[in-house]
């Protein structure tokens, strides 16, 4: 039976959405507001949805490219995948620089511009940077993964439907269906813990339904045991400039790449 508190958790646009299971009860919902908090609240391991491991130049970035190329082909929905921001944009981004400020030094760093949806999760993945950065023991225990790469493990096939849908949710229930005993059940309840929590937090977060359930996914495969888990890109051992692991966990019965 699991034994560990683990967390899968998402970025809801103002704060973090985490579904923390302990040991083997049920999924709890709940926001924070950084993701360094959960972690000290003795959380043994989280999967997060951002990207870990930034690049610096043109080495690092070929490897962080090479672990998202890796994450396309598995996911099926190669769309899903954002380009991943330099260290130094997400530090701009971070003070507050506007897009052209912070695709200017992702283009100083990188030699190439940043998108407006890497732009707007540049913050978070700043912070989960200088998290990590600060405390390497909670370098192997924090884990990027990918909902949909998750999703495509967890199911045993590739989806059909986009997850903004009903069909896709649906889809997506039907994967964890074999990993919780209800998780339609079980998205109630995290969208109801949500509408219960703290006041300030769920006014400035966006949770979505689609945010809960990602999370939901994520926390499947955290349980599972750590010597289960598999990562994208498979065996090369990537590691930014600052040695943190740049990877993608997931689980599934076949290895995916």
């Amino acid at each position: 039976m699991p034994t560990d508190t683990v967390a899968g958790v998402d970025w809801a646009g103002g704060a973090w959405l985490a579904v923390v299971i302990d040991g083997d009860g049920e999924p709890d919902a709940r926001l924070e507001r950084d993701l360094e908090a959960l972690w000290a609240d003795g959380v043994d391991r989280i999967l997060v949805d951002v990207p870990i491991g930034l690049p610096d130049d043109a080495e690092t970035l070929a490897a962080r490219e090479a672990v998202d190329a890796a994450a396309r082909s598995a996911s099926g929905r190669p769309s899903s995948v954002f380009p991943v921001p330099s260290r130094g944009a997400c530090e701009a981004a971070a003070d507050g620089g506007d897009y052209e400020t912070v695709s200017e030094r992702n283009r100083r760093d990188l030699d190439k511009g940043l998108s407006r949806q890497s732009y707007h999760i540049a913050p978070a993945v700043g912070e989960v940077d200088a998290f990590l950065r600060e405390d390497e023991a909670a370098r192997e225990a924090v884990m990027e993964a990918h909902p949909e790469v998750c999703f495509r493990g967890l199911a045993g096939r590739p989806l059909d439907h986009s997850k903004t849908g009903a069909p896709g949710v649906g889809e997506r229930l039907d994967a964890l269906a074999d990993h919780f005993g209800e998780p339609g059940a079980a998205l109630g309840e995290i969208c109801r813990g949500l509408a219960d929590g703290a006041p300030d937090l769920a006014e400035a977060a966006d949770a979505t339904v689609d945010d809960a359930v990602d999370a939901l996914a994520l926390a499947a495969v955290a349980r599972r045991p750590a010597d289960e888990l598999r990562f994208l890109p498979g065996d090369p051992d990537y590691r930014d400039a600052e040695g943190i692991p740049m990877r993608m966990a997931y689980w599934s019965a076949e290895p995916l790449a």
